[in-house]
Parts: structure tokens; sequence; C-alpha cells
């Protein structure tokens, strides 16, 4: 069901040797990742409400399976601009991601950066989230026309 998961549609891979690794068409659930988080922040209550009545999979003891967390959430992503996954989906996957918005606001897609666990420094969130977000507002700005 499309309004329940993401599908990846591209990618930047890194020169690491150790790092994660997502295949084009790859599907992953709205609730338990960064990219489906900001998209669910920025879609109308009435579809996050219908997502949670279908039942909120746990990935992880960390995933925002209860309604009340997940809603929590939401309201902390719409007032940073960006969401934190910190294997709440993958073992050992960390990501930070940020909606691109039509002139509605509404969502069209997301940016994202992941990584091992193992390279999260939790110091550098709100810099990375800073650089999630700064991206999507460019690539909104140029859909726009701006």
């Amino acid at each position: 069901d499309a309004l329940h998961s993401m599908v990846v549609v591209d990618r930047v891979d890194c020169d690491h040797p150790v790092r994660t690794f997502h295949t084009i068409g790859d599907t992953s659930p709205l609730h338990a990742t960064a990219v489906g988080r900001v998209i669910l922040a920025r879609l109308p209550k009435q579809d996050v409400e219908e997502l949670i009545t279908q039942g909120l999979e746990r990935f992880s003891d960390t995933t925002p399976a209860d309604p009340d967390e997940l809603r929590a959430e939401l309201d902390r992503i719409r007032a940073d601009g960006y969401a934190v996954n910190r294997n709440q989906y993958r073992p050992g996957v960390c990501a930070l991601a940020a909606p691109v918005l039509d002139e509605n606001g509404t969502p069209l897609a997301a940016v994202a950066i992941s990584m091992p666990d193992s390279r999260y420094d939790v110091k550098r969130e709100s810099e990375w989230g800073g650089l999630v977000a700064g991206a999507t507002e460019e690539i909104s700005g140029r859909l726009l026309g701006g």
C-alpha cells in the first residue's frame, strides 16, 4: 500500500569501506524510518491516523510503534524540520532525513543521509539534520522556480 511505505528511487554511495546500502526500488515502512516519518509529519492528520489504525509494526525495541509515541515524534519532526532514525528499522543503521515539499507543503519526496551506527555521533545530529533540511529546502525552492 503506497500510504504505508516509501520507495528508494536514487542513492549516492560514499567511499567508506563500511557503509549502509539501499537497493533502488526497496520499500520501507513509513513509521519506522527517518524518510518515512518526515513524510508522515507533513501528511494530513487523517492519513496518519489511518496508518496508526492499520497497526504499527515493531522492528526493534526503539521503533515508534506506540501511537502516542509516533504522534509525539511527528510533532518533534515538524518543529525541527528533520527526522532521526537510530536503529529503529534495521539494526546498526542510522539515518537523518528531511522532506521535499511542494507549494502547498505537501511532501513529494525526502532526502536522507544514512550511516552505520558505529559512525553515528549524537553531537553532530543537529548539524547533519541541518544539512538534509538545507538540501531539501533548496530542492523545494528550485521546484517552485526560486
